[in-house]
């Protein structure tokens, strides 16, 4: 089997699996990246989308490790590196998450999808006024940014500044307006009121 039949049946695993995750047959999907892994170690791509499976699934420690492959055979891969920050938040080892969300931050420091997790990782850690910063500074970058204005509503919140914590919710509402986690956050400062 040569490199172009190779490659075509690793990109056809790859894209099987894809498929299998928009069905949420994951197990399937993951033994269709695997697939394409043994055809095509090499491929970030394939390596960052394993990991992400992975993620969803709760496997964080083996979704770290996907991602290590991928940043190994692509060291500007930002986005592995970014989940792989994610995935580390989730397992509770913030100091190693912040430093995947500083490593992407120092090339790119506008970053917006780093910027939000290293917001809500400081945010875990109560560390709030740095995290405003975080989401301010996504905000400034993109202020259509949804995600950005939701965060930092929620972070206002935790400080008990209710009427910023509502502009914020509102905004994120107005650029996105089914953002469930928006709603549900906007119903309950309502209610206090």
């Amino acid at each position: 089997m040569g490199f172009r039949d190779r490659f075509r049946n690793a990109n056809s695993w790859y894209k099987k699996g894809v498929e299998l995750t928009q069905e949420s047959r994951y197990e399937e999907a993951l033994e269709c990246f695997d697939k394409a892994i043994e055809l095509e170690p090499k491929s970030e791509i394939a390596w960052n989308t394993r990991g992400l499976l992975l993620e969803r699934l709760g496997r964080y420690s083996e979704a770290v490790a996907s991602f290590d492959e991928a940043i190994k055979f692509d060291p500007e891969f930002t986005l592995a590196l970014v989940n792989k920050g994610i995935s580390l938040r989730k397992l509770g080892d913030y100091k190693e998450a912040l430093i995947c969300f500083d490593d992407v931050l120092e090339s790119y420091p506008e970053h917006t999808l780093a910027l939000i997790n290293k917001g809500i990782t400081l945010s875990e850690l109560k560390r709030f006024e740095e995290a405003l910063e975080c989401f301010n500074k996504v905000t400034e970058i993109d202020p259509e940014n949804a995600e950005g204005w939701y965060n930092k509503g929620m972070t206002y919140k935790e400080i008990r500044n209710l009427d910023e914590a509502k502009k914020s919710l509102e905004k994120a509402l107005e650029i996105k307006p089914g953002y469930e986690a928006a709603w549900k956050a906007k119903e309950e400062l309502t209610k206090g009121d």
